[in-house]
């Protein structure tokens, strides 16, 4: 068995150049819902590639943000695609602790030393400690055990809407690859790792009620306030039109048809919720979500099954008038929302608004504007079969861990781009390490862990393992 001892040393010898690494991409900004910093971060990452060896490391046009796209041959017999992305979200607005681009590490209790910033988790932070990886695979052994193509977007937090061209004008270069792998630090606060299987899909839209389109109200500007007393309100008639989707509680969708195509659990998907049913901790996710209860106060087995196997309809946000501090009554002359749908296999994304559209015309609110956002993702599975998804489990045993393999994640990525139809790859996301707080404040990745929850060395070495054991299986 391979002794992975001079890289583990060499990676403790460059810790702080690694740390010094992840900070400096932090300190990149690449909001790409702002345009903010987009080709400055996809030149520094094309140039880590074309550092690493690559002979192949290119920033490829689309016609929105580029990709970065790299080729490492090994003249190894397996071939690896990573995909990784390099935009955030934004920060603006938000109540951050430390200042969001500057990587700062601070001790948070009881984890251990973290670093803040946006991007830490979500994933620059993954992203580097990567390529830290490979660097320190390459200083001791001089090649690697894989062939690896970079995939590298940066329009994943805009729903991915340009990275099908580049899929298909790269296709011929990605279908000789035998999986894709997603770098992550997979462990929560308590240092339990999870393997996820899959993701759920996602539409994403917005609903806009406006007096000019519904022919009443306010139809060119907001009125103050006093008029509503002989002028109705979009704002009202929005929130209405918005009950009529779900029951009372918001946790049943009512719109004709929605769950048709939902696909009930396969028999490997059942056995693994059972086994994982015996260790799932609930309350370590309330006391990261800061939430006191779940859905009819659901448990165990039942919890599991509601939230890897339900489709939902979620209010993201809403808006209309006066929103800022202080008194100022108006009457808005229009009122937005913004909505996702999660899909489960089988549904279909292209699906979902047609079924809203019909079902606000049936209630009368024909005038109410739908409008799909490019956010728009497939739903993707991967067997536990699948040679890349057992070289991590393999990796985190031979670690000292126990992962817990979920069926899905109940968020949304792209995978199926590449485990659909053209590539039809399976596709793995992991690693060892531990970060929280992605798309919110004080976002972080753990450097230094204590107990069971491993920094930023060990996710680096856990990389490094997955590579080697899924190129001798």
């Amino acid at each position: 068995m391979r002794d992975f001892g001079e890289i583990r040393a060499y990676i403790k010898l460059h810790f702080d150049d690694h740390i010094r690494k992840i900070q400096d991409l932090l300190r990149q900004p690449s909001i790409s819902a702002e345009n903010l910093g987009i080709r400055e971060c996809a030149e520094l990452v094309r140039q880590r590639l074309h550092d690493l060896g690559c002979g192949e490391a290119e920033i490829v046009e689309t016609h929105g943000n580029p990709v970065v796209y790299g080729e490492y041959d090994a003249s190894a017999e397996k071939t690896l695609i990573v995909y990784m992305m390099y935009d955030t979200q934004p920060f603006t607005n938000e109540a951050w602790t430390y200042p969001p681009l500057e990587g700062r590490l601070v001790e948070i209790e009881p984890l251990g030393v973290c670093m803040i910033g946006r991007g830490a988790f979500n994933t620059k932070g993954p992203l580097v400690a990567f390529l830290n990886a490979l660097e320190s695979v390459l200083a001791i052994d001089k090649n690697l055990p894989v062939n690896l193509k970079f995939v590298i977007e940066g329009e994943e937090e805009l729903g991915s809407q340009h990275l099908p061209q580049f899929i298909e004008k790269y296709e011929h270069s990605l279908r000789d690859a035998d999986a894709v792998f997603f770098p992550y630090a997979s462990q929560d606060a308590k240092g339990k790792v999870k393997i996820h299987l899959g993701v759920k899909g996602i539409v994403y839209f917005e609903l806009e009620c406006s007096g000019r389109a519904w022919g009443r109200g306010p139809t060119q500007f907001d009125v103050h306030g006093s008029n509503k007393a002989w002028v109705d309100s979009p704002s009202w008639r929005l929130v209405h039109a918005l009950s009529t989707l779900t029951s009372i509680d918001g946790n049943h969708v009512l719109i004709d048809d929605f769950y048709n195509n939902v696909a009930p659990p396969t028999k490997e998907d059942l056995e693994l919720v059972e086994k994982l049913a015996s260790s799932f901790d609930e309350e370590t996710i309330k006391e990261t979500e800061k939430i006191y209860r779940f859905i009819d106060d659901a448990r165990g087995r039942d919890l599991l099954l509601r939230y890897l196997y339900s489709t939902t309809l979620n209010i993201d946000g809403i808006w209309a008038g006066y929103t800022g501090s202080g008194m100022k009554t108006v009457l808005p002359h229009k009122a937005t929302a913004k909505l996702d749908v999660r899909l489960v296999p089988d549904q279909r994304p292209e699906e979902i608004i047609p079924k809203i559209r019909k079902h606000l015309d049936r209630h009368g609110y024909d005038d109410i504007k739908v409008s799909p956002l490019p956010a728009q993702y497939d739903w993707s599975r991967t067997s536990a079969k699948e040679p890349i998804i057992q070289a991590l489990k393999r990796t985190y045993e031979a670690m000292g861990y126990e992962p817990e393999i979920w069926p899905c994640l109940g968020g949304s990525a792209p995978f199926y781009l590449f485990s659909k139809k053209p590539l039809q790859l399976p596709f793995a996301m992991g690693g060892l390490g531990h970060g929280a707080r992605a798309h919110s404040p004080d976002e972080y990745l753990l450097v230094r862990g204590k107990d069971k929850i491993a920094g930023l060395a060990s996710l680096e070495e856990s990389y490094v393992r997955i590579l080697y054991d899924f190129a001798r299986r």
